[in-house]
C-alpha cells in the first residue's frame, strides 16, 4: 500500500515496491464436505469477496493451495455475463455452457430452467426489457440447474418476489443436504437460519469458526454494534439452534400431529396423487383479503378442493422470509371427530376446510403459507395435492426484539427479595 499518489506513480514507473503490504487473505485454512452450509461473515473489506472469487476461479491466490472436487457454481452477482441484447433463452444457454453443461444437457434442462424462473413468454424477449426481478429469477434458475457440487452465494437472497424468495430458499436448503453451500452475508439472521457452520473473517484471517450462533455472538462482541443495528434479532442473543427450524409436530413429538393422527411433511418433495385438486385458497381478515398484517390479528384460511376423498385432511404451514416453518396446523383432529359420527357412504366430490387462528407476533417481512390436502393415515411425504406459497402477506411489526416470533404479555411483575430471608 502507498501512502501518497506520487508514491504509487513512482512504483509504476520505476518498479519500486510498496512500503506496506495489505493481504486480502492470509493464514487462511478451511475444509468443506458435502452437507455443509457454511456462512461467512465479517465487515466490509475483511476479505470475504476475495475468498469467494478464489473459490469460484475468477481470481488466483498469490500463495497457498486450493483443492476443489466437483463443479462450482457462483452467484456472486446475478446476471453477470448476460448480454442485454440477447434473449432470455440465449442468455440462459450461454450461462449454462459457461457452467460446463454440454448442448445436450442444456436442452434437457431448459424446460426446468424456464419453469423455475417463471419468466414464461419473456424468454424470447431481450433481457434489457426484463425487470430486475425477472433478471434475478432467470440467473438464479440457470445456476440452480447446472448440476453443481459446490454453490457459492454472495448477498443475493433479497431478489425477486415472495414466491421466488421462498423457492430459492428451499432450493438452497435441499442443495445443502448432500452438497456444499458457501454463503456470504451481512444478514446474520439469514446465516443463523440457514447455516450449520460459520466463519468470521477479519482483516483477511479467520477470527472465529464453529457453530453459527457462537460465531455471530463473537462477531458482535468484537464489533460492538449499535443498539438499533440488527435489533430485530440480536439485541437479546439472536436466533439460536434451539429456535431453528420448528418441526411440524413439535407439540406432539416426531411423526404425529397434535391429534396423534397423520400429518404432512411440508419440507419433503411430496408425491402428489392429484395435482390441481386444490381449487382455491384464501386468507382473509374480517371478510377482506389479508395482505398487510400485524401480530395478534385474527385470520381465516380457507382451502377448497375438488377431488373424491373419504377421509380428507387439510394442513397449512406458515413460513418466514428464510422459508423456515414458523407454525403448522392440520385438520386431523377435526376429521377424527367427524368420523365418530359414522363413515361416509361414498367419497364426496369436493370439500373445504377453514382454519381460524391468531397470527403470531412476527418480525417485519414477507411471509407465505403452504397448504396441502391428504388422506388421513397417508405417509407424511404423500398428499392428494399441495400448493407451495398458496398465499403471501407482509408483516409490519414493532414487537420483535429476538427470535422467530414473540408472545404477548398479559402482565409482568418485579419483586425484591429480602436478603435476610
Amino acid at each position: 500500500m502507498h501512502d501518497r499518489p506520487t508514491a504509487a506513480l513512482s512504483a509504476v514507473m520505476f518498479g519500486r515496491h510498496a512500503p506496506r503490504q495489505k493481504w486480502a487473505l492470509r493464514d487462511f485454512s478451511m475444509e468443506a464436505r458435502p452437507g455443509d452450509f457454511i456462512g461467512i461473515i465479517g465487515r466490509n473489506g475483511a476479505g470475504k469477496s476475495t475468498l469467494l472469487e478464489i473459490l469460484a476461479g475468477t481470481r488466483s491466490p498469490s500463495t497457498g493451495t486450493l483443492e476443489i472436487v466437483g463443479r462450482v457454481a457462483a452467484l456472486l452477482e446475478l446476471g453477470a455475463g448476460f448480454n442485454p441484447d440477447f434473449t432470455g433463452l440465449e442468455n440462459a444457454r450461454l450461462c449454462a455452457a459457461a457452467y460446463g453443461l454440454s448442448p445436450r444437457q442444456i436442452g434437457e434442462k431448459m424446460p426446468a430452467i424456464i419453469e423455475f424462473s417463471g419468466v414464461g413468454d419473456f424468454m424470447d424477449r431481450p433481457t434489457r426489457e426484463y425487470s430486475s426481478g425477472m433478471f434475478a429469477r432467470l440467473a438464479f434458475s440457470v445456476c440452480a440447474h447446472c448440476d453443481a457440487d459446490i454453490l457459492i452465494v454472495d448477498e443475493i437472497l433479497g431478489v425477486g418476489d415472495v414466491r421466488f424468495q421462498q423457492k430459492s430458499m428451499r432450493f438452497l436448503r435441499n442443495f445443502a443436504r448432500d452438497r456444499i453451500v458457501l454463503f456470504v452475508s451481512h444478514n446474520e439472521a439469514a446465516v443463523l437460519a440457514l447455516c450449520n457452520r460459520a466463519f468470521w473473517i477479519d482483516d483477511g484471517a479467520i477470527a472465529a469458526a464453529g457453530h453459527p450462533k457462537e460465531v455471530v455472538h463473537a462477531y458482535h462482541r468484537a464489533t460492538a454494534r449499535t443498539a438499533d443495528e440488527g435489533a430485530e434479532f440480536l439485541s437479546s442473543g439472536g436466533l439460536g439452534p434451539e429456535a431453528l427450524p420448528l418441526d411440524p409436530s413439535a407439540e406432539s413429538g416426531p411423526g404425529e400431529s397434535a391429534s396423534g393422527g397423520s400429518w404432512h411433511d411440508f419440507d419433503s418433495d411430496c408425491r402428489r396423487l392429484r395435482q390441481g385438486a386444490i381449487a382455491r385458497v384464501s386468507l382473509t381478515r374480517g371478510g377482506s383479503d389479508a395482505t398487510m398484517l400485524a401480530g395478534g390479528e385474527m385470520l381465516t384460511l380457507c382451502i377448497e378442493w375438488s377431488v373424491g376423498a373419504k377421509s380428507p385432511c387439510a394442513a397449512f404451514a406458515l413460513r418466514d422470509p428464510m422459508s423456515q416453518i414458523v407454525a403448522y396446523r392440520d385438520s386431523s383432529g377435526v376429521f377424527d371427530a367427524f368420523e365418530e359420527a359414522g363413515p361416509a357412504a361414498e367419497a364426496p366430490e369436493s370439500g373445504s376446510m377453514s382454519f381460524e387462528f391468531r397470527l403470531p407476533f412476527l418480525p417485519s417481512g414477507a411471509y407465505a403459507i403452504d397448504v396441502a390436502v391428504f388422506e388421513a393415515g397417508s405417509a407424511p411425504d404423500t398428499c392428494i395435492d399441495r400448493l407451495d406459497v398458496a398465499v403471501s402477506f407482509q408483516v409490519v411489526s414493532r414487537h420483535i426484539s429476538s427470535g422467530l416470533a414473540n408472545v404477548p404479555l398479559a402482565g409482568a411483575e418485579i419483586g425484591i427479595l429480602d436478603a435476610a430471608s
